[in-house]
């Protein structure tokens, strides 16, 4: 596919204006974050990153495409949707279990950190809820992988040409700005993110460029670890 220049830079500057946008709601939904108890304001904060969604949804449809064509739109098979989703859970979680014990040997960076969310969660049924509507599925399962894995990742894609070497190149990137987005958990927090990142990148990718593999595990893997700090347990790998 021939991509002009002009379509190039275009693509740089939508993405320098989606997280524009998400700076600008953030310091807008902070102040109302602001009035409310510590463990309700990190969700409703997290709302802000639909201004970032927001954004990129009118600049997509701008140019005539639209998050059906960036991979919101029924896969062509649920049961391999759900066979991609399962396989990236299970290379999300190995390769974060391998990344932070290779972390935690090889340098002296703490541990992954949830501590806030346990603070705000644990043993709190009413926090849990809103948390896991906000939250995992709101702001992650389906706001993450519309910004990331749709709108960022098809705009770097565009960004270098469209062809095989870019796409590469562009779920790398898209992925290591996943994990800066998590830049809260820490040094080791953005490698493991990032990692996950890049994997649902590839399942986006191995399921014909659709995002349903990617949502459904995004929203299953947060599921089960946000139930698991409310319940109080551990969680497994280089996590505090």
């Amino acid at each position: 596919m021939d991509v002009s220049w002009k379509q190039r830079f275009g693509a740089i500057a939508e993405i320098v204006a989606v997280f524009v946008a998400l700076f600008a709601a953030a310091a807008v939904i902070g102040q109302v974050a602001a009035q409310l108890q510590p463990k309700f304001a990190t969700p409703v904060q997290g709302l802000a990153l639909w201004g970032a969604v927001g954004a990129g949804a009118l600049l997509a449809r701008r140019s005539g495409r639209g998050f059906g064509t960036l991979g919101l739109r029924a896969p062509a098979s649920w049961r391999a949707t759900l066979g991609w989703a399962a396989a990236a859970l299970v290379l999300s979680w190995t390769g974060t279990l391998v990344l932070g014990l290779a972390i935690r040997h090889a340098t002296d960076w703490p541990p992954l950190d949830v501590g806030y969310i346990r603070e705000s969660i644990e043993g709190d049924t009413l926090a849990w809820l809103v948390w896991m509507l906000l939250v995992v599925w709101g702001s992650a399962a389906f706001g993450e992988e519309l910004l990331s894995r749709g709108f960022v990742l098809d705009r770097l894609w565009t960004a270098g040409g469209r062809g095989r070497v870019a796409l590469v190149i562009a779920m790398v990137l898209q992925a290591l700005i996943f994990g800066w987005l998590h830049a809260v958990q820490g040094p080791t927090g953005i490698v493991l993110t990032a990692w996950v990142g890049l994997v649902f990148a590839g399942v986006w990718l191995a399921s014909g460029r659709n995002l349903w593999a990617p949502i459904l595990a995004h929203g299953t893997t947060d599921t089960i670890s946000l139930t698991l700090i409310y319940a109080g347990v551990p969680l497994p790998g280089y996590i505090n």
